[in-house]
């Protein structure tokens, strides 16, 4: 055996994880239809994690770091930095958007909507 040869070649080790079986059905379903397998997956984000020197993905605890009125707060000092104003209408699509009570997609067509319509006037 060449000693390049020799120096490439790695011993596999097995790790194990135990995972609820439920959770592992589904995932191993998605990954299949992705054209890929569970144990693929891991070792891509391994490699990633050596590559990155970090969890290639980004960690939250589920809860925003700031308060929903900080986040239109934020909107709003972002819109005037640009010269822009928002109306008491586009602040109550903020807050309806922020409790859920609209979707992004739902806004998205809305504003298409009277966009189109603006331009046709």
């Amino acid at each position: 055996m060449s000693t390049s040869i020799a120096k490439t070649k790695t011993t596999n080790n097995l790790i194990q994880v135990r995972v609820p079986a439920d959770l592992k059905e589904r995932v191993g379903k998605l990954f299949e239809s992705l054209g890929t397998n569970t144990s693929d997956v891991i070792r891509m984000m391994l490699l990633r994690a050596d590559e990155t020197k970090s969890i290639p993905f980004p960690i939250r605890s589920g809860a925003y770091p700031i308060s929903a009125n900080e986040r239109i707060r934020e909107v709003v000092a972002t819109f005037e930095l640009e010269n822009m104003s928002l109306d008491e209408r586009d602040l109550q699509e903020l807050r309806d958007y922020e409790v859920a009570k609209v979707t992004t997609e739902e806004l998205r067509r809305k504003t298409i909507a009277e966009y189109k319509e603006r331009k046709h006037k």
